[in-house]
């Protein structure tokens, strides 16, 4: 695991970072002809179960050591033909945070560099 992130070759919990990988394509493939809203966030993959949002997987700052996402590579399974679909921007899924968290510039300055991370890697202009 490179900076905890997920990358090829990298073993989490048994499954490989390919077999990773394929799981969320097709899981996305599925589910993003229905998406109309885009939020980039990242999961320290801290909490399994099933039910409500807070049991299927905990966010993290953009910037947390412990995020498995790539966020940057995570995001283009989402946004693949995202202007044929009518998404017209993406945003930051940080409302789970607390205000002396949002209040700080260090937590913009890493959530505005994984955006912009985002739009530089997939063309992102709408």
């Amino acid at each position: 695991v490179s900076n905890g992130r997920l990358s090829c070759g990298d073993d989490i919990e048994g499954y490989t970072a390919a077999d990773f990988y394929a799981a969320y394509e097709n899981m996305t493939d599925q589910l993003r002809p229905w998406t109309i809203d885009f939020h980039v966030a990242q999961n320290d993959g801290t909490v399994h179960g099933a039910g409500s949002h807070d049991k299927t997987g905990r966010h993290c700052q953009a910037d947390d050591p412990n995020g498995k996402l790539d966020i940057t590579r995570t995001a283009e399974y989402w946004l693949r033909d995202a202007p044929s679909r009518g998404i017209e921007h993406i945003c930051w899924d940080g409302c789970m945070f607390s205000n002396e968290v949002l209040e700080t510039p260090a937590t913009w300055n890493a959530i505005l560099k994984a955006m912009l991370d985002v739009r530089a890697a997939h063309g992102w202009n709408a």
